[in-house]
């Protein structure tokens, strides 16, 4: 495994709701900006990452589609048994702004910006996918022990199981009654790291604790209705999906200044 000795100050954990910073160019590859600092949150866990803006001293953006962790270092931490730590984010540069990289040069100062909306909708995303994987916990504990993976979108998310019982009709109505009963709640959720490690991330609501480094919403209100659907997969596989059609953004007010208000309004 590749080690490097620079590391990318990861600004998403220590604001969830920053939605744009200043911050200094590391590296720049044939397709990609490296910087000392971001707000943008790189792909991992299951959840997709930020897409946004690299905005130029003379004022000209550059778009990224795409953000990914790099190089980081596994941790053997317990009840983490695939993170890895450190490393740096890459912005991956859309194929239109490739261009533009080449009036970059390490050391310069630029501003990164998240699409804020975005980030909202995926942090409600993982936040409705863990009610709804507590609800697997409870009714169907086999299929937490053989979780093959996750996929979280900013229109709704799902889990793939390697079991093979099929979820029944009643059991996904259970599943979903116990989600829809944390977002009746309107319960609180907290994230919080490890005491020892910075980017070891645990998600709390009420009385339930699971290691996650994704993005969350403050409370599981804004959610609204989870509707939980199964689908085969073939022999030995089931997967869950998650939707959540009522979810409340006020979309009116992510621009200019005001995003910022307003994201917080749904992260905190």
């Amino acid at each position: 495994m590749i080690s490097i000795a620079r590391c990318t100050n990861k600004l998403y954990y220590s604001d969830n709701s920053l939605f744009r910073v200043k911050a200094i160019v590391s590296k720049i590859g044939n397709d990609y900006v490296e910087l000392d600092a971001t707000v943008a949150y790189p792909e991992g866990g299951g959840q997709e990452s930020d897409i946004g803006t690299l905005t130029l001293l003379d004022g000209n953006a550059i778009r990224f589609i795409h953000a990914r962790k790099m190089y980081g270092q596994r941790a053997n931490i317990p009840d983490f048994p695939d993170i890895q730590t450190g490393g740096v984010v890459e912005h991956v540069i859309h194929a239109e702004d490739v261009h533009h990289l080449a009036t970059l040069t390490k050391g310069d100062e630029i501003q990164v910006s998240i699409d804020t909306l975005r980030r909202a909708r995926l942090s409600l995303s993982h936040t409705a996918s863990h009610l709804v994987y507590l609800g697997v916990g409870r009714i169907r504990p086999d299929a937490v022990a053989w979780t093959l993976g996750c996929h979280i979108r900013p229109d709704g998310a799902r889990f793939d199981f390697a079991v093979n019982n099929r979820f029944t009709p009643e059991e996904v109505l259970a599943i979903e009654h116990i989600a829809n009963d944390f977002v009746a709640r309107g319960s609180a959720v907290h994230t919080y790291a490890h005491p020892n490690h910075v980017d070891a991330r645990y998600w709390q609501c009420e009385d339930n604790v699971m290691p996650c480094g994704g993005t969350h919403i403050g409370s599981t209100a804004p959610i609204g209705r989870i509707r939980v659907r199964r689908k085969s997969m073939g022999s030995g596989k089931e997967r869950l999906s998650c939707q959540f059609d009522n979810a409340r953004f006020d979309t009116a007010s992510f621009h200019d200044g005001r995003c910022h208000n307003t994201l917080a309004g749904i992260l905190s």
